[in-house]
Formats: structure tokens, C-alpha cells, sequence
């Protein structure tokens, strides 16, 4: 009996191990709101861009599309001077640019909810083209509530100002700087 109450009294003689230090607590930081405006600038393009600045929306699709394709647009620019584009569409589009001779194209953007390509000559060393389905954070359709603050906020930070004429297609062409009324112009300041 002597035994057991040795062991015992060695037992009660025992700390409770002590607990273990708390990690300090880490803060959790929230995911960014809004656009990381960082990967959808113009490399070596000082800001803001010279001369005007156009958006062009390549409004529905047509009838006849085929779905999943890209569309063709067309974009006639008549524009004497330094000219820089936003373009933009809710589906997949290949922007054909054609720029007048007395037309200098700073910059091109075309972005979209689809996948977006520019092709044209005469077009300068800045294009750019985003698209959300490959995961851009800068590839939206930024007309697809009009000329409103979603487009102006993209141009101001894409372009460093804002536009100065909104265009909307309604067939796959839409001609910029034209001497005759065109119903695609929907804003100009």
C-alpha cells in the first residue's frame, strides 16, 4: 500500500502539461473590390492618350451568327489626326480597323464578355485585347448599360480621359467621323 501512495504522490506532483501557445492571430485581408485597373493599361503609352478617344459597342449579334463564332465588325475611322479606340461587345469579336490615311491610331482596346481580336493596317504599336471568358479581369462589356459610368470609369482609367463619342452598331459596320447623320452615333461631346 506504501507503493501505491508513493505513485499517487508522484502523480499529484506532476504539472498539467500547459497549453499550448496561440498562434497569433493573422488579419484576414478582403479580396480587392472592383477592377485591378494595373493589367489593362497600354505598355509605354503616357496618359492620357493624345488627340480623341471613340467607343464603339458592337451592339447584338446578327441574325445569321452562328453561335459560339466570333461576329466581324467593321470600323471605318474618318477621323483626321490622333485617334484612339475602345471597343467593346457582349460576344465573341474579330474588330476588322480601317483608319483613313489622314488618321493616326494611337491605341486600340477591345474587350468584351467573349473573345475579342483586332485586325486592320495602319493600326499603331498599342492594341490590347481582353476577353472575360479567358478569366481578364479588364474583359467586360463595358456598353451594356449605355454610355454610362461603367465606360467612362474603363476609359478614364485605360485611356487617362474620357470619350468623346459613343457608337453603337446596328449592322456590322459603323463609319466614325462621317459627314452624314449616322443612327449608331449615340452620344458626342
Amino acid at each position: 500500500m506504501a507503493g501505491l501512495v508513493v505513485l499517487l504522490a508522484a502523480c499529484a506532483a506532476e504539472e498539467a502539461p500547459a497549453p499550448a501557445a496561440a498562434e497569433p492571430e493573422v488579419p484576414v485581408l478582403a479580396a480587392p473590390v472592383g477592377t485591378d485597373w494595373s493589367t489593362c493599361r497600354f505598355q509605354n503609352l503616357r496618359l492620357p492618350v493624345p488627340g480623341r478617344l471613340f467607343v464603339v459597342d458592337a451592339g447584338a449579334p446578327l441574325e445569321d451568327s452562328e453561335p459560339g463564332r466570333e461576329t466581324i465588325r467593321r470600323v471605318d475611322v474618318m477621323v483626321p489626326g490622333q485617334v484612339s479606340l475602345l471597343l467593346t461587345a457582349s460576344h465573341a469579336t474579330a474588330w476588322h480597323v480601317r483608319p483613313w490615311p489622314e488618321t493616326e491610331v494611337v491605341a486600340i482596346f477591345a474587350s468584351g464578355a467573349g473573345s475579342q481580336r483586332i485586325t486592320g493596317a495602319g493600326l499603331g504599336e498599342h492594341r490590347m485585347e481582353r476577353s472575360q471568358d479567358l478569366g481578364d479581369d479588364c474583359g467586360r462589356h463595358w456598353m451594356a448599360e449605355g454610355p454610362g459610368p461603367a465606360v467612362a470609369e474603363a476609359a478614364r482609367q485605360v485611356f487617362g480621359r474620357v470619350p468623346d463619342a459613343y457608337y453603337r452598331m446596328r449592322v456590322g459596320s459603323v463609319v466614325i467621323g462621317s459627314t452624314e447623320a449616322t443612327p449608331e452615333l449615340l452620344e458626342a461631346r
